[in-house]
């Protein structure tokens, strides 16, 4: 190694060590840097994962064999429309092993003293004999209590909700259309967002609403592989009248745009919080400079020269590595597998929060990038403190 490289890189080694003495016995400047950059990997974290809790709970949602047939000019399950005919046709589908036809109505209620927005699914007895295709377990389980009785204001509440609200569990009595209705039973659906959804009985919910004949929509389960088999089989007769989507694409969909917000969100929200933070690294440092000018005068006798301003860069580094890795792990412990809930398109979703491995590296990286673009600005105010010294 080059003698003068050697140099360096010692004096390098003890003036890092000497400012990170004094910046911890300076415990206010030391706290507020280090602070900083905890509250910076925090949100990242925070935000990302909420949105990554959200797909996840879509996608492993996801079961084979699940199809859902709605109408084709349908922006939502809430506003499509299948006629009893489409329905008696859609049943009649190769491969098919059940349909489920349903009505959807939205309700609101106050669980929590907030008002919002839940879905209460008019079932038949057929919701309840859909199958995985790949291990032959039904799609919805009865958890707790019981199953609805047909013409009774009855319902079954997803686990999601019961969970998350104590006024939804089993026994607990709830308002819907100016009736009451009591809650008899608790079911699982895998996660999936209808976990998050109320069951009754079809043709009781149709007559407490006043609702026509029709369907919003019929959930299939089949041994087709595609859903383009499903497709082909409808050509001809219902194709230009009747969608059919795989489980996958459906529960997507059904909330992609909040997904989008979320990003969109998280990463303006990360980079305000990254420029608050940086500007906040700036005003630290530089006051902490000014108070250090005659400890970098004599660093200057001494021969240091230019290797004090890599020193502060280091310095700076180091926090910002060491503020992220806390602010990270913190995110693991305090937030990881949480309940959230959102309104999505048109009710609420209860979904956990996903911290993963990755996503606490992309909040360290990105506050030590941020570490490293405040400390380009100090580097002027440690310059202009040594000038003419």
């Amino acid at each position: 190694m080059n003698p003068r490289s050697s140099s360096k890189i010692h004096q390098l080694g003890i003036l890092l060590g000497i400012g990170l003495r004094n910046l911890w016995r300076r415990p206010l400047y030391f706290t507020a840097i280090l602070s900083s950059f905890i509250f910076l990997a925090v949100i990242v974290t925070s935000l990302f994962s909420l949105r990554a809790g959200l797909i996840g709970a879509l996608e492993s949602s996801a079961e084979p064999g699940l199809y859902f047939a709605q109408s084709k000019d349908s922006s939502s399950e809430l506003t499509s429309t299948i006629t009893r005919t489409q329905a008696a046709q859609l049943s009649r589908l190769p491969g098919l092993v059940a349909a489920s036809p349903e009505w959807v109505v939205l309700v609101r209620l106050r669980p929590d003293n907030v008002e919002k927005e839940y879905l209460v699914r008019g079932v038949t007895p057929a919701a309840f004999t859909l199958m995985n295709a790949n291990n032959g377990q039904p799609l919805v389980t009865l958890t707790r209590g019981r199953a609805f009785q047909p013409g009774q204001n009855e319902l079954v509440v997803g686990a999601s909700l019961a969970r998350h609200y104590p006024a939804f569990h089993v026994g607990e009595t709830i308002r819907l259309h100016d009736r009451d209705w009591k809650i008899v039973g608790e079911f699982t659906t895998g996660g999936s967002p209808r976990q998050s959804e109320f069951m009754a009985d079809l043709e009781h919910i149709r007559t407490s609403w006043g609702a026509g004949l029709d369907y919003n929509l019929v959930a299939l389960t089949s041994n087709v592989t595609s859903v383009e088999q499903l497709q082909q089989a409808i050509q001809g007769t219902l194709n230009d009248r009747v969608a059919i989507s795989d489980s996958r694409t459906y529960y997507a969909g059904s909330s992609e745009g909040l997904g989008q917000v979320l990003l969109w969100f998280g990463l303006l929200f990360s980079l305000l919080a990254g420029v608050s933070v940086t500007a906040g690294i700036i005003a630290l440092c530089e006051s902490l400079i000014a108070n250090q000018q005659d400890q970098l005068a004599i660093t200057l006798l001494l021969g240091f020269g230019r290797v004090i301003d890599v020193s502060y860069l280091c310095q700076t580094l180091l926090l910002g590595l060491a503020g992220s890795s806390i602010g990270a792990l913190l995110s693991m412990l305090l937030f990881n597998g949480i309940t959230f809930t959102t309104f999505g398109h048109a009710h609420e979703l209860v979904f956990p929060m996903m911290v993963s491995e990755k996503m606490q590296m992309i909040s360290i990286a990105y506050g030590v990038f941020i570490s490293f673009i405040a400390s380009l600005f100090v580097l002027p105010a440690i310059r202009a403190a040594t000038k003419g010294k």
